[in-house]
């Protein structure tokens, strides 16, 4: 019995350094072969195609297989758009798969502890996840495993499980190399040649893949400014320069009344102005007016558009002659004869006793100066007391009288302007 445990024990340590393959996930006891989960391996059947992964999945195997598969976001069947590829990871912690590296920095999960292991934590349960770079999880550092590896549809990798123990892989994904970008002949819109570009070249603006948007197309339209009919290509058609109706390259004559010389005349329509012209040929007819030349104050006839509001007025009676006012002028206190539009209140009266000579006596101003009442009081001097009738004294009261009485006459004939 030991020896045919011996020869089976010597059988798979020559299998694993013959196929590089083994790793510490099968350096099991005898005892933990017995048990399926008391093995290294997450399955110890392994898993060497999906279905294997689909029925352990729905089985749960062991209790935590879901767990751990979820952790390492491994799904009970391939999702749609992914694609499934068998790949290898080597002892540099790459993952190999559709011809290049999809994935680096590989680490693998076992339940038990190796060398180099580090515990993580999986629904409450504590398992081991070893580098690959430098074989650290291999039996044979040198060796490889073979690995189922799903890609999503850009190929971007997305997880990987081991195939001989089911063990899934923890890894950093490499982006895909971008697809070489195709050549594409496009028609470039400024120089209307076909021309060859990158795919990722390609600007709506600039060009079109639309080969005959290159050919020329030719079309005839009337040149507003010559009025002539031309051959264009039909993209050089400008709506402020052409027109498509070659009708409007027809001159179209018309007879209109010259404003300035009151004449009719025929010119094309597209030159009609209406600053110059008039469609109404009548508005070149005369019209006469009779209108007052406010100059000479004479009735004049004149062409209706001659007038000039400045000086001619269309109410005749204006130049009828003014009619004449006799009035005060205030100043000189004269009485004169004006027109009657010359007539200003500041400067004339017509009241003409605003001319007479008024009463130069205070308080009398408002009499006329030859009034009976613009007299002033005769002052009669008081009569001096008598003096002895002798000598001199007679002369000096004789002379006194004689004072009083001339000054009495003078003020008498003062009164009546006598002097």
């Amino acid at each position: 019995m030991r020896s045919n445990r011996a020869f089976v024990a010597g059988f798979f340590a020559m299998a694993s350094m013959v196929t590089g393959v083994g790793v510490h996930q099968f350096n099991q006891t005898a005892a933990e072969a017995a048990d399926d989960c008391g093995t290294n391996s997450i399955v110890t059947s392994g898993t060497h195609g999906y279905e294997d992964i689909t029925r352990h999945y729905n089985a749960n195997t062991c209790g935590d297989f879901r767990a751990i598969f979820d952790h390492y976001w491994v799904k009970p069947t391939v999702q749609l758009g992914d694609r499934l590829i068998n790949g290898v990871a080597n002892n540099r912690g790459e993952i190999v798969a559709d011809g290049r590296v999809v994935a680096n920095n590989a680490a693998s999960i076992g339940r038990h502890p190796i060398n180099h292991s580090q515990p993580i934590s999986i629904a409450g349960k504590t398992y081991y996840q070893t580098s690959h770079v430098g074989g650290q999880a291999f039996a044979n550092p040198g060796g490889s495993l073979d690995v189922l590896v799903v890609l999503d549809s850009a190929g971007n990798f997305k997880y990987s499980v081991i195939k001989a123990c089911g063990n899934p892989i923890y890894a950093t994904p490499v982006p895909p190399p971008k697809p070489p970008v195709n050549d594409i002949q496009v028609c470039e819109l400024a120089t209307k040649e076909v021309i060859t570009i990158k795919e990722d070249q390609f600007n709506p603006s600039l060009h079109s893949k639309n080969l005959d948007d290159c050919k020329e197309v030719k079309i005839q339209v009337c040149d507003l400014d010559t009025k002539t009919i031309i051959t264009i290509n039909e993209d050089q058609f400008d709506a402020n320069k052409h027109s498509k109706n070659l009708e409007d390259c027809k001159e179209v004559l018309i007879q209109v009344c010259e404003l300035s010389t009151k004449s009719i005349i025929t010119i094309n329509e597209d030159d009609f102005d209406t600053t110059v012209h008039s469609k109404n040929l009548e508005d070149c007819k005369d019209v006469l007016i009779q209108v007052c030349d406010l100059d000479t104050k004479t009735i004049i006839t004149i062409n209706e558009d001659q007038f000039d509001a400045q000086k001619h007025s269309e109410n005749l009676e204006d130049c009828k002659a003014p009619e004449k006012l006799v009035v005060c002028e205030l100043s000189t206190k004269k009485v004169i004869t004006i027109n009657e539009d010359q007539f200003d209140s500041a400067k004339h009266s017509t009241n003409l006793k605003d001319c007479e000579s008024k009463c130069p006596i205070p308080g009398k101003e408002h009499l006329p100066v030859d009034s009976a009442m613009c007299e002033e009081p005769v002052k009669t001097p008081p009569t001096p007391p008598e003096l002895p009738k002798t000598g001199a004294g007679d002369a000096i009261g004789a002379g006194v009288g004689l004072s009083a009485m001339g000054i009495a006459a003078y003020y008498f004939a003062a009164s009546r302007r006598l002097f």
